[in-house]
Parts: structure tokens; sequence; C-alpha cells
């Protein structure tokens, strides 16, 4: 491992980690994961009022992790780069897959 490169990125890692920190971001990046969402198939999906989803979007386009285009009255978003893609299927591989890292082996490390 390069420490000398993780230094030089470790700004932004640490951005994307903050913004995956919240539990209603992590679900949505998960949906856009699978491909563009409008805000309302996202609400639905996810089971937040679309003022907060807005909110979340809002801050993810900001950084730079989502985009959206407008179609009439709707608008689709979708991930940006393979970045935060891979970072995704990660934390689905560790935490959701048979045999990844659970609760129980956290507790027993």
């Amino acid at each position: 491992m390069d420490l000398v490169l993780m230094r030089e990125n470790a700004a932004q890692a640490a951005g994307l980690m903050k913004l995956l920190g919240h539990p209603h971001r992590m679900m949505i990046l998960c949906e856009l994961k699978q491909g563009e969402c409008s805000v309302s198939e996202l609400s639905e999906k996810i089971d937040i009022p679309q003022s907060p989803l807005s909110q979340h979007l809002a801050r993810m386009r900001h950084e730079g992790v989502v985009t959206s285009r407008r179609e009439a009255q709707t608008v689709y978003y979708s991930l940006v780069g393979q970045e935060v893609a891979a970072v995704v299927s990660l934390l689905y591989e560790l935490y959701c897959e048979g045999g990844a890292y659970k609760e129980s082996d956290r507790k027993a490390g």
C-alpha cells in the first residue's frame, strides 16, 4: 500500500465515507447502483418523503457523486463514476452476502 498516495487522496476518500455515513444516503446510492431512478421512484423504494430525499440528493449532486437530468416534470438521478459503485458493492459484500462481516463477527473480534 502506497501511504504517500493515500495521504494525497485521504481527504477525498474521507469525504466519500462521510457522505455514505447516513443510512438514507447509503440506500439511495444502493438503488442508483442498480440504475437511473426518478425522485418519486427513489422515495417509494427507500420509503422516505420526497423533501428529505431531495435534500440528500442535492448534497450528493453537490459532492459530485450523482448527476440529474430532467424529462418534462420528472427528475432522474444516476451515479457518477465507478468509485461510489465500487464502494457500495464492497459494503454489500461485507454486510449483506452470506458469510460476510456481520454483527456476530464484529462482536467476536
